[in-house]
């Protein structure tokens, strides 16, 4: 790309001081790119520098589709802090639950348990916090609040969250990403620093930028996965492990999902221990199996592939209970769709009333946990509207936490 095309075009760029940190950041894209063309930066240097771009153009594009006053692009600039938006916007998904990009969940990792819940403690937080300032890099966690999450008891409770924030900073992940046509593996630290202040109960966490990303950017490309925190909080080990790994399946219309061997061993860190394989199901599978459905409503059984007399791959099956008595409902509700200006008699509202009940935050707040993730009703705000509309009308005893005209009256939700 011509040279004196891109300083013309910084020229302009530097005019707008920072009233468009958005078209900033698409010449900082536009600009590695060129520079990648002439050989001027390659390598590991091209790759952070990428993600970064990327990542500050995903948070002001997210901030601009909600109304939320756009960020300078000296966004990452500690010179110039920058303020939170004046106007509050509550993210879709509140603090119960859970949300994670896919690529982390399936990311290979040696976390013990309490490292693991640490993790997932953090992910509420992160959101809320990098929603109010994209600059956000250090979380606190109060003890009190982590020990109350899992029901820790004992008395070395608060000297145990030092011992997990110690032993995480020596922990990495690693994913798998396209690049120039290849899969290439990337180890990423979960915690970059970590501060014990032993005196107010509190951890500081510090993560990494592609840690937060995770965390936080949720989109077509960046498929991810949710669920309230609570149905994790009594598993132990192996149980969240298979829990995650089936609860990124769970919007499939076929309830099935076939993992290596080597892959699931890596997974649960059982690479060296449980070599044979029906010690391995037996002490970790089992186990695991057995834990989420004593506290969840997950119901999950398996079949063994072969090669040879070698068996290489397991294909999970499952369901989700609560979703199986919604099917079950509707068996029982036929015949109810009506002209879209008519009202019902169950609701009293026509369709385009229900349209604006469905996506007010309350409604999104109350029943977005009955939509896996990954539905397609999930991933944009038409197709939602479209799905819970029809849904409400077949089936309205299932939505009775609040009136219809509660929803109404309320603010309509972010388009996503």
């Amino acid at each position: 790309m011509d040279n004196q095309f891109l300083e013309g075009f910084r020229e302009k760029i530097e005019a707008l001081e920072d009233t468009d940190p958005l078209q900033k950041a698409n010449f900082d894209l536009l600009q590695l790119v060129s520079e990648a063309m002439i050989g001027k930066v390659s390598g590991q240097e091209y790759e952070l520098r990428m993600l970064e771009i990327k990542t500050r153009i995903a948070i002001l594009e997210r901030q601009e589709a909600k109304g939320q006053q756009v960020l300078p692009s000296s966004f990452i600039n500690e010179k110039h802090p920058i303020r939170p938006s004046e106007k509050k916007v509550s993210p879709v998904y509140g603090d119960k639950w859970f949300v994670i990009q896919n690529r982390l969940l399936n990311a290979i990792t040696d976390l013990e348990l309490n490292e693991r819940r640490l993790i997932i403690f953090l992910s509420p937080l992160v959101r809320k916090a990098v929603e109010a300032d994209p600059t956000q890099r250090i979380f606190t966690v109060r003890v009190k609040d982590f020990v109350d999450e899992y029901g820790l008891k004992g008395k070395y409770l608060y000297k145990e969250l030092e011992t997990i924030a110690d032993s995480i900073l020596e922990k990495v992940f690693f994913f798998w990403y396209d690049y120039k046509g290849n899969q290439t593996k990337k180890g990423v630290s979960w915690v970059s620093e970590c501060d014990y202040i032993e005196n107010e109960g509190l951890v500081k966490i510090k993560l990494d930028d592609t840690v937060i990303e995770m965390l936080t950017v949720f989109d077509k490309a960046n498929p991810f996965t949710k669920y309230e925190r609570k149905m994790i909080a009594n598993l132990g080990s192996y149980g969240v492990i298979l829990f995650e790994l089936i609860a990124s399946c769970m919007h499939q219309q076929h309830k099935q999902k076939a993992y290596t061997v080597e892959y699931l061993r890596a997974k649960f860190n059982c690479v060296d221990t449980y070599s044979v394989i029906s010690e391995f199901k037996r002490n970790v599978l089992n186990k695991a199996i057995n834990d989420i459905e004593i506290h969840t409503p997950y119901r999950i059984s398996y079949t063994q592939n072969k090669k040879g007399r070698i068996i290489h791959e397991i294909v999970f099956s499952f369901e989700d209970t609560r979703e199986k008595a919604v099917k079950d409902s509707k068996g029982k509700n036929k015949g109810l769709e009506r002209a879209p200006d008519t009202a019902d008699m169950f609701t009293n509202y026509t369709d385009k009333q229900l349209a604006r009940a469905v996506h007010s935050k309350k409604f999104i707040a109350d029943y977005n946990g009955l939509i896996a993730a990954q539905n397609p009703a999930n991933q944009s705000s038409g197709a939602w509207i479209s799905h819970m509309v029809e849904w409400v009308k077949k089936d309205p005893e299932c939505f009775t936490k609040r009136p219809v005209q509660e929803y109404l009256d309320d603010e309509q939700a972010p388009k996503f």
